[in-house]
C-alpha cells in the first residue's frame, strides 16, 4: 500500500509544528542571551566602579620630568615643587606612596628638551586630592603667561572607564572638525557652540553640551549624549 495524500498531510503538518517549536526554542534562547549579555555588562560596569572607587585617592600626573636613577624621595621633592608652581601645596605626610608609570618621552621648553615621565600619587586624604580640582585649567593659563610647557594632573581612571572617555573626545572632535576649523577651535568656541568630555574629581564621565552637562558611563549613555549634542551630524564610529 502506498503513501496516500492524506500521510503527506499529515507529516507536513508534523513537519511544521516541529519547525514552529524549534522556532520558539530559538527565540527563548535568543532572548534568554540578550538579558545574560545585558546582566553581564551590568555587573561589569558595577566592579569597573568599585575598581574606580578603590582610585579615587589616585591622580596621574603628566610632564613631570625625569632622571635615570632617580629615587622616590627625589620623586617626591619634583612633584611638590611642580605643584608649588601651580599654587598647590602640598605636604610630604599628605602623601601615602608614589611611583612612576609609562614611558619616559622628551618634551621641548623653550630652547631646552626636558625628559618627562608619567607619575601616579596617592594621596592620604581627601582634603588633598581636592585642591586638584581644576587644576589643569590654571596649568594652561600658566602656561600662556610663562609660554613653558606645565604639568597636567588627571585622574587615576580604569581602562574600562578610560576608553570610554578617550572615545568620546575622538568623536566629539570629529564633529567639531566639520563644524569649526582649526583656527576656530584653537581661539576657543564659545560655551553656545563647545561640546568636550570629561571626568570630574569623582572620575564620573560628563560630556558639556553648550552649557548643558550629561553624565555617561556606558556606550549606549555614550551613543545617547553624541546623539544630543550632534542630531543633526551623520553618526561616526
Amino acid at each position: 500500500m502506498g503513501i496516500t495524500k492524506t500521510d503527506l498531510t499529515n507529516l507536513e503538518t508534523k513537519i511544521t509544528a516541529s519547525v514552529d517549536n524549534l522556532k520558539e526554542t530559538i527565540e527563548a534562547l535568543r532572548d534568554e542571551n540578550t538579558r545574560l549579555r545585558e546582566r553581564l555588562i551590568h555587573y561589569d560596569i558595577a566592579i569597573d566602579d568599585l575598581e574606580q572607587y578603590g582610585r579615587r585617592m589616585c591622580v596621574r600626573v603628566e610632564g613631570v620630568p625625569w632622571a635615570e636613577g632617580e629615587t622616590n624621595e627625589e620623586l617626591q621633592d619634583t612633584l611638590v615643587a611642580e605643584f608649588g608652581k601651580l599654587g598647590v601645596v602640598v605636604e610630604p605626610r599628605d602623601i601615602v606612596r608614589l611611583h612612576r608609570s609609562s614611558k619616559p618621552k622628551e618634551v621641548k621648553r623653550g630652547n631646552k628638551v626636558v625628559v618627562t615621565k608619567q607619575a601616579i600619587i596617592r594621596f592620604s586624604n581627601w582634603r588633598s586630592r581636592e585642591k586638584f580640582a581644576g587644576l589643569n585649567k590654571k596649568a594652561r593659563q600658566v602656561e600662556k603667561t610663562t609660554k613653558k610647557p606645565s604639568i597636567r594632573v588627571n585622574n587615576d581612571l580604569t581602562k574600562r572607564r578610560l576608553q570610554l572617555l578617550t572615545s568620546a573626545r575622538q568623536r566629539i572632535s570629529v564633529h567639531l572638525g566639520r563644524l569649526f576649523t582649526e583656527e576656530e577651535q584653537k581661539d576657543g568656541l564659545p560655551d553656545a557652540d563647545n561640546v568636550f568630555a570629561y571626568a570630574n574629581i569623582n572620575s564620573d564621565l560628563r560630556m558639556r553640551i553648550r552649557g548643558r552637562v550629561v553624565s555617561f558611563n556606558s556606550l549606549p549613555e555614550l551613543e545617547d549624549a553624541i546623539k544630543s549634542a550632534f542630531p543633526d551630524e551623520t553618526p561616526t564610529a
